[in-house]
């Protein structure tokens, strides 16, 4: 099952760096800067289902790939992913996962990602923007979009979950 989500993982890795670019309004002169953030949905939406080492583990790789394509250095996304991932699936795990409990936990999670992830770049110097204007000009509009793909994002991770489990004769042992 894990096979799966790795590539469903892969296949947004690749959306999100080519098809979905053209569609955002900062390649039509937009003031408004929305950053896609596929993968964390991914991941934030694994952690629901996937044991932590598998989904820290997952959140390293693909983190790893993310600083190797897109990143400025290596290790930021690397270690803001499975940070991010952990804490969604700390907070899955606390509760009962119903949809509106997912939509809340996919929020924090996006706004926890974006937030670190300018407090890195502010850190190691690749950004000077006020955290103010970065944040209602870059990371509002940005959790805004990753919140609302996400529910899409989640459908098909849900149905690749319960379809493997419903098809085992014994029940998984990476269930809670």
């Amino acid at each position: 099952m894990k096979k799966y989500f790795v590539a469903f993982l892969s296949f947004l890795f690749i959306l999100e760096g080519s098809k979905l670019q053209l569609l955002l309004p900062q390649s039509w002169g937009s003031t408004f800067v929305m950053i896609p953030a596929l993968v964390v949905s991914g991941l934030i939406s694994i952690s629901f289902y996937l044991p932590r080492r598998y989904v820290l583990w997952i959140g390293f790789i693909f983190g790893l790939f993310h600083d190797i394509v897109y990143g400025p250095a290596i290790g930021i996304k690397a270690f803001t992913f499975p940070l991010v991932a952990y804490g969604t699936y700390l907070l899955s795990g606390a509760f009962s996962l119903y949809q509106w409990i997912a939509g809340i936990t996919f929020f924090l999670g996006q706004s926890a990602y974006f937030i670190i992830l300018y407090g890195w770049y502010w850190l190691f110097g690749f950004t000077n923007m006020d955290f103010s204007y970065a944040f209602w000009l870059h990371i509002v509009p940005s959790i805004l979009l990753n919140w609302l793909l996400a529910y899409l994002i989640h459908q098909p991770i849900r149905w690749i979950y319960q379809k493997k489990r419903n098809r085992s004769i014994i029940f998984d042992t990476i269930l809670r």
